[in-house]
């Protein structure tokens, strides 16, 4: 991972965050008539900027490290991006550094205090996990210490729940449940 750009604009943000103990939080722009949705997890090292397209099933994710660098987009999402907002790549056209310069102009300064729900992260980090397309959260499954069972769905909880949920299940033999079909979802509730 190489990180050549500086994003000092989300300082703002991520202070605002803090102070509202957020783990979370989205924003939305459009480049090129496309309309995006990035979420930003402050709750892993580095943290995280969730890039999604609206309507097409296309995300990436870039990583902020101290001193608000930020990770490059990989070659292979940097083309597909390019595909989508139908446009060349070329200093003279379309450039990441161009795209992330657009997206710090468009950060917001102050947390949304947005409700975000397990699922509209699932919808971008899918395909990071296994059964894809189980992303509506349906409950929580307890296992007692003497059942033959033990939890799992690990990957899935830390991916879509976040390092301390994760934790919290593992030491507590707790899988999180998920289906693909969205009428079964139940809104998320953390773990007891």
């Amino acid at each position: 991972m190489t990180f050549k750009f500086k994003l000092p604009e989300i300082k703002p943000l991520l202070s605002d965050m803090g102070e509202n103990n957020a783990k979370m939080d989205k924003f939305k722009f459009t480049y090129n008539n496309v309309e995006f949705e990035v979420i930003i997890f402050i709750d892993r090292k580095p943290y995280e900027l969730l890039f999604g397209i609206i309507d097409r099933n296309f995300s990436f994710i870039l990583y902020l490290e101290k001193g608000y660098k930020l990770s490059n987009l990989s070659k292979q999402d940097f083309y597909k991006l390019c595909e989508i907002l139908n446009l060349k790549p070329g200093k003279e056209t379309f450039t990441s550094f161009k795209f992330l310069k657009h997206v710090a102009k468009q950060l917001p300064t102050q947390y949304s205090k947005s409700n975000i729900e397990p699922h509209e992260i699932a919808w971008y980090k899918a395909k990071y996990v296994p059964e894809p397309d189980k992303i509506y959260f349906c409950g929580w499954r307890t296992y007692s210490p003497d059942s033959p069972h033990s939890a799992k769905n690990f990957e899935k909880t830390r991916e879509f729940l976040g390092e301390k949920t994760y934790q919290f299940c593992k030491k507590n033999n707790i899988s999180s449940r998920w289906t693909a079909e969205p009428k079964k979802r139940i809104d998320y509730y953390p773990p007891d």
